[in-house]
């Protein structure tokens, strides 16, 4: 079949009907990209066969032919709407670079990757870009080692203070400022959820915090201060977090879990035998050292919570945040059993390390033929390993419970691998944006624009039969980040029921930064907005049924929300 020229193909796009089928009709910006690409393939599969001084000239002609399409008018302007098909000049100068260095041509290779420079100045990619073994006879030119300064100038430009600082005591208070002002600074420049913080005057807060870092005169009295700076632009993906040497300092924790259940706080886990004769799973926390729990929380606990939900804010006071401090300082506990007797327990704080876990994606079969698995994270393709491992009797069930209550995120991708085995239609995809140039027009007028982030074609089914029976997903307020995005795309797929508690209502992707002393931070600087255009960073996903642990439930050990599944599909 012949290869239709870009041209023809670019007038087929735009001659085609409103309505016609994606897969079939490119977007003009999309066959340019496609055209390129496969220009740039035959180009490198002919090379790899045949790799001659012919075959190399040959090469480049084909390659110049294709810089000269890229800039003619009508690819220029395409190219403006579709950074995929604007950076692809990126990529065929760079072959051109490779070709007409292995030619020997140094003055066209030189000339090709200044032209690269145009489109951008690339940092940490330079040394990867730079690394073809045709261009070793290139790097004592005095032009190839400009190349590789200015390349590398955003290593300088946009050095992070505390790049090349390591953990000590005590910190100047020049660089106790410095760490204060970058993410500040960062968060003023990129920060996507201003509007969750509605009261917050951002520069009066840096005013206010500057005094307090600067009297903070130990690493350890610093970091306490700069993490309650984050949390108040009330935002899950945008923390700081201390050095690695305080982390047990900070945030030890003694080897018992709790949660906020029915407005009272318990014990929900104990996971040291040791433990188990004074601490029961379902004794109700009352006091903390000698201060009524929710007080203690809302003193001690909350000014370093980073959320942007009632739900989440609670999960962190009450179950991650709540012990937390002190290795070599014991915690003590004022307890109330299920009868009413009071007592109090000295327990020790062990590490900062989390307390023990449940089984990883645990399966089983339930009754009435219901098979059951839990997606404890995206970290990783576990998940995606345990439902092909678990494939045949999925298959053969009458119903699925896919557990997602604890799953506090990871990767996007893998939740959509489990999606692609219950569903043969495209995933669905939050609507991203990023924030766009910030316009300043007088003195006094100001506005910010958000735009849109590259499209990526929606994932499919790529493991043949899908699991075609009715399907439940668990939610909770630890529902996160990456497992959000999975019950948003299960939501639009309309493809069954969530039960349990509306989901934390944080998802994004953070940018990270350095901070003086060994510590980092995080920034949220991408907008995840639901496919219809809702909201769902600050608010959550709601489930389509509610069903909460109870006081008695936790103290029988019996599960409200699984039990609500079940009873779903019998009906």
């Amino acid at each position: 079949m012949p290869r239709l020229s870009l041209a023809a193909l670019l007038c087929a796009c735009l001659a085609l009907p409103a309505g016609a089928d994606d897969r079939a009709a490119p977007s003009p910006a999309q066959a340019g990209y496609d055209y390129a690409q496969t220009v740039r393939n035959e180009v490198s599969t002919q090379l790899k066969d045949k790799s001659d001084r012919v075959a190399l000239e040959q090469a480049a002609q084909r390659l110049e032919g294709l810089v000269d399409w890229l800039d003619t008018p009508l690819t220029r302007d395409l190219g403006t709407g579709s950074r995929y098909l604007y950076f692809r000049g990126l990529d065929v100068q760079r072959d051109l670079a490779v070709v007409y260095a292995r030619l020997g041509q140094t003055d066209k290779a030189l000339d090709a990757l200044e032209t690269m420079g145009r489109y951008g100045w690339f940092g940490d990619a330079t040394e990867p870009m730079l690394a073809d073994e045709a261009f070793a006879a290139l790097r004592e030119e005095p032009r190839f080692q400009a190349i590789r300064a200015t390349w590398s100038t955003p290593l300088r430009m946009l050095k992070d203070f505390g790049a090349d600082s390591t953990y000590r005591e005590r910190l100047t208070v020049e660089e106790r400022i410095a760490g204060l002002t970058q993410f500040w600074a960062d968060a003023r420049q990129y920060f996507a959820h201003f509007d969750n913080a509605p009261t917050l005057d951002w520069n009066q807060a840096y005013l206010e915090f500057l005094p307090r870092v600067i009297a903070a005169n130990t690493t350890a009295a610093y970091y306490q201060v700069l993490m309650q700076f984050a949390p108040l632009l009330r935002d899950g993906h945008t923390n700081i977090f201390p050095p690695d040497q305080l982390k047990d300092r900070l945030y030890a924790r003694p080897p018992i879990m709790t949660a906020l259940v029915e407005d009272a706080v318990l014990v929900t886990a104990v996971h040291d035998p040791a433990l188990a004769a004074g601490l029961r799973v379902g004794d109700e926390i009352v006091a903390i050292d000698g201060m009524p729990v929710k007080q203690y929380a809302e003193q001690k606990v909350a000014p370093y919570v980073s959320s942007s939900t009632p739900q989440d804010r609670a999960l962190r006071m009450y179950s991650y945040q709540l012990l937390t401090g002190d290795a070599g300082v014991p915690v003590r506990l004022t307890l109330r059993d299920g009868t009413g007797r009071q007592r109090e327990e000295t327990i020790a704080r062990g590490s900062a390390d989390a307390p023990g876990k449940r089984e990883p994606f645990a399966f089983r079969m339930l009754a009435g033929d219901i098979a059951y698995l839990s997606l404890d994270h995206f970290e990783s393709d576990d998940g995606v390993i345990a439902f092909a491992m678990h494939a045949p009797q999925i298959m053969r069930a009458k119903g699925l419970i896919l557990d997602v209550r604890g799953n506090g995120g990871g990767s996007t991708a893998h939740g959509e691998s489990i999606l692609q085995r219950l569903t043969n239609q495209p995933i669905p995809r939050a609507l991203s944006f990023v924030r766009g140039p910030s316009i300043a027009s007088t003195e006094s007028s100001r506005t910010l624009t958000w735009e849109p982030m590259p499209a990526i074609a929606p994932a499919r089914n790529q493991f043949g039969k899908v699991f075609a029976g009715p399907v439940v997903v668990l939610t909770s307020e630890q529902t996160f980040s990456a497992a959000e995005d999975f019950v948003l795309a299960f939501n639009a797929l309309e493809r069954g029921t969530t039960i349990g508690a509306t989901t934390a209502g944080s998802t994004g992707q953070p940018i990270g930064i350095k901070l003086p002393g060994g510590g980092w931070g995080r920034i949220c600087y991408k907008r995840d907005l639901l496919p219809d255009g809702g909201k769902l960073v600050g608010r959550g996903l709601a489930p389509d049924i509610e069903a909460f642990p109870t006081v008695k439930s936790v103290r029988a050990g019996t599960d409200p929300v699984l039990q609500r599944a079940l009873a779903t599909f019998r009906r």
